[in-house]
């Protein structure tokens, strides 16, 4: 009885080991084979599917964006198309050129215009103009007064918007020259103004010249 029992437990033990070619497909039986293969075409259905939702995730996510841009855009342009054209011509666009952007389906003028507007109109009303009408009386010594000027100017950061140049009168009186200078803002027009630099200057423009003279915010 004891050896039956020491050979039924040696048969056990055999039994339990493990085939020696059990993960080698070279050895799989056809159960194993069908069941690996749908293992596998599983697995792949998984990863496909994965996929498929990434895509459609990614696409909704697209169709949304550019539906939302469309919107903002048709929103900027139906502003611009609103204004004025006055107001237009201080962001520096023309009614014409929102029908060409329209027409080309070029939005960038569309699309930057709010910001823009914003920024022109601050720097337009910061801005602060000389407004000089003269009338000669000495032609040979008024570039005096202009060489004296000039260090002022270049001090203050004065730029010449007119100087001079030739001019028509429709209504009123008109003096000889007329001269306009554009400062940063009021503050420097009339800093420049009362500069030592300036008053030197002033002083010899009143010798051989009389002016009409004022300082003037931008609009």
């Amino acid at each position: 009885m004891a050896n039956v029992t020491h050979k039924r437990k040696g048969a056990d033990m055999i039994d339990n080991e493990p085939e020696p070619h059990a993960h080698d497909p070279r050895y799989l039986t056809p159960l194993q084979w069908t069941a690996l293969k749908r293992s596998i075409i599983r697995g792949i259905h998984v990863e496909r599917g994965r996929m498929l939702r990434s895509v459609a995730i990614a696409v909704v996510a697209a169709l949304r964006h550019g539906w939302r841009c469309l919107r903002e855009r048709q929103q900027a342009r139906d502003q611009l198309r609103s204004m004025s054209d006055y107001e237009l011509r201080d962001i520096g666009v023309t009614r014409a050129g929102i029908d060409a952007v329209i027409r080309h389906g070029n939005d960038d003028a569309t699309q930057d215009a709010p910001q823009r507007s914003h920024q022109n109109r601050r720097a337009m009303m910061s801005k602060a103009y000389w407004i000089v009408r003269v009338s000669v009386r000495d032609e040979s010594r008024y570039p005096e007064y202009l060489a004296a000027a000039k260090p002022a100017f270049d001090k203050f950061g004065a730029r010449f918007i007119v100087r001079g140049g030739a001019f028509e009168t429709m209504e009123g009186v008109a003096r000889d020259r007329n001269v306009v200078v554009e400062f940063a803002d009021r503050t420097t027009a009339t800093a420049c103004y009362r500069s030592p630099e300036y008053e030197t200057a002033r002083s010899i423009r009143q010798k051989y010249a009389e002016a009409d003279f004022i300082i003037i915010d931008g609009a």
